[in-house]
């Protein structure tokens, strides 16, 4: 069978021509005890028979569409790690649209234990990928009681569509217009990454323990703001530091949107698909200000955001170039008018160890990440297990360029833990609505 490629699969392999990123999701989970082999290879084989855009191949052209395979491919799909090493080697390989399957996933059945899957971001985004983690889990779950066990199919709508028919035409008029410039733009500050040409992909990750995690959000709640605006004001203070701007400078930082929020309220898996947008940030250097002062910039701005339809002016222009003009030429305008931003971030997701079980066994460790970037872009992400936050940097980059990156994500984590620190030690004073004291 043959499916069409939607306007956002396309896109995604744009990002790759085009020089943004490598268009991969990525997520290892770690355990104390071994899965079984066989269960797992059976669950990631039954999950693409339920998924049937998961087992097709990619097919460029005149008309891209993805095609499937014959099932006796989808053993591609499942690979073992002999250590760790293989197995960060898998994880930063890339799976290629044209061969399929789209999904990978890879059994280190050895101490450390674990399981690594990637998708490829052409058939959906970070929401559907942590969606079909979940169905994974559940899958091998079954299996472990019923080794019969196959998952109902799952072939719903992938077009954006689905987010587009939710607004009449005042609402996509008003966003044209008042979202003009939310949409990504390149920017002038760059991250200073080297000028290194001997360059590999690698994800490189801090962790945040529980108890440091909690008390970052809940001094933020104190405050109004969620766990995203305080971590998101750590990363544009280091930014101003680490990128020497000069005073009133302003820095644009693009974050991921759901545009789910707008359709549905159940995240139970009806389709793969890409349907996340992104909205801009911005904000002015001011030189010796205070951590709360930025925080309340940062949640001004971001309440000013979620005050209107976040990230529906992309999805206008995409769906009506991609549906008016025609895939080919509608790749031409997409590339040309792609304006990938140097600096970003994304809040990946919060992974629910609720469904996140292979039978009796549950990871203890587990984040999520996505595309590796090309330089000069840069990109922070962020994604939490069990109370416990991740950042994380992929880049195809040097060995200056690691340490670097490893050196930055260790200063997020100083103005983070600075700012908790001065909140324990120092009475908050009630000069401002933000300044309510920590509990």
């Amino acid at each position: 069978m043959e499916y069409n490629a939607e306007a956002f699969d396309q896109i995604q392999l744009l990002f790759d021509s085009t020089g943004f990123n490598d268009h991969q999701l990525h997520c290892v989970l770690r355990f104390d005890r071994s899965l079984n082999d066989d269960v797992l290879k059976n669950a990631v084989m039954a999950s693409i028979e339920a998924i049937p855009i998961l087992g097709t191949r990619y097919i460029a052209g005149a008309r891209p569409r993805w095609t499937s395979l014959d099932p006796k491919a989808f053993g591609r799909a499942f690979l073992f790690a002999r250590d760790e090493t293989e197995l960060e080697d898998f994880v930063v390989s890339r799976v290629d649209e044209g061969l399929g399957p789209q999904v990978r996933v890879c059994l280190l059945n050895s101490m450390p234990f674990a399981v690594a899957l990637k998708m490829n971001h052409m058939v959906c985004d970070g929401a559907d990928f942590k969606a079909y983690l979940y169905f994974l889990c559940d899958i091998y779950s079954r299996m472990m009681a019923d080794p019969g066990y196959r998952p109902t199919a799952i072939t719903g709508d992938r077009s954006l569509g689905r987010v587009l028919k939710q607004f009449g035409l005042r609402d996509k008029l008003e966003s044209l217009l008042v979202q003009r410039r939310e949409n990504n733009v390149p920017g002038g500050a760059r991250f200073p990454l080297s000028d290194d040409t001997e360059v590999r992909p690698f994800i490189l990750t801090r962790k945040l323990v529980r108890k440091k995690t909690a008390a970052f959000k809940n001094c933020g709640k104190a405050k109004g703001a969620t766990l995203n605006d305080v971590v998101l004001t750590a990363y544009y203070r280091c930014l101003f530091q680490r990128l020497a701007l000069s005073p009133g400078t302003e820095l644009r930082i693009p974050v991921m949107v759901d545009m789910r929020r707008h359709i549905e309220k159940s995240r139970k898996l009806k389709s793969l698909t890409n349907l996340s947008s992104t909205v801009s940030t911005h904000l002015d250097y001011r030189p010796g200000e205070h951590f709360e002062e930025t925080l309340h910039r940062v949640k001004l701005i971001m309440d000013q955001r979620k005050g209107t339809n976040l990230g529906l002016n992309a999805f206008i222009k995409v769906g009506f170039i991609y549906r008016f003009l025609g895939d080919r030429i509608a790749n031409r305008i997409a590339r040309s008018m792609l304006r990938n931003p140097l600096i970003c971030m994304t809040n990946m997701c919060v992974l629910d160890s609720s469904q996140m079980s292979f039978g009796d066994l549950l990871p203890q460790d587990a984040f999520m990440c996505g595309s590796i970037k090309y330089k000069p872009h840069f990109q922070l992400a962020v994604s939490s297990y069990e109370g416990e936050l991740t950042l994380s940097v992929n880049l195809s980059g040097s060995a200056d360029d690691r340490d670097c990156i490893l050196s930055f994500l260790a200063q997020v984590d100083a103005e983070l833990s600075g700012w908790e620190l001065s909140q324990r030690s120092q009475p908050c004073t009630e000069l401002h609505p933000l300044q309510a004291p920590c509990r």
